[in-house]
């Protein structure tokens, strides 16, 4: 009898054992399941070339990240260097996320890139207050240089060479 009450009484600890056993391994399955469903369901949408063309001019509008600047490099006309002076060489244009714009003549402006490739400034002039707009094609950027042309009153290409500056 007493062999049978040790028998039983092992019986109901390994069934006890068990269902601690079952629990477990059904918590973890669904902690599991829980966590390969949130990475599963978390989707990044890809930028297109556009989007991604505009935060490499001016931001993405994250923390820290709502402009950039930008400093003249180099200058040509036609392929031919135009050499700087030192005052050019510290021309700086920035571009916010928002589309604004500045520049470190002091003067403002708003900034759009509608079409791949296709930079519009308008220029508001601080010193006689008048507006220009100009369209720049963008002809390389990447996140620490800008390479932009643009035709001139003359007729010849020139092609502004911009490093970070910030």
């Amino acid at each position: 009898m007493q062999r049978m009450g040790i028998s039983i009484l092992a019986y109901f600890i390994q069934e006890d054992y068990l269902n601690k056993m079952r629990l477990k391994h059904t918590i973890s399955f669904m902690l599991f399941s829980s966590i390969i469903a949130i990475i599963g369901c978390t989707k990044t949408v890809p930028k297109t070339p556009l989007e991604f063309q505009k935060e490499l001019l001016a931001g993405t509008s994250a923390y820290l990240n709502t402009q950039r600047t930008w400093q003249l490099d180099s200058f040509y006309v036609d392929g031919i260097n135009f050499p700087l002076t030192a005052l050019q060489k510290g021309y700086k244009k920035t571009y916010s996320y928002d589309g604004l714009y500045s520049d470190s003549e002091m003067n403002t402006g708003i900034w759009e890139i509608q079409t791949l490739g296709k930079l519009k400034q308008t220029i508001i002039y601080k010193t006689t207050n008048k507006q220009d707009s100009s369209v720049y094609d963008i002809v390389f950027i990447n996140a620490a240089r800008l390479n932009l042309n643009i035709k001139l009153s003359n007729g010849k290409l020139g092609t502004y060479s911009f490093k970070i500056s910030n």
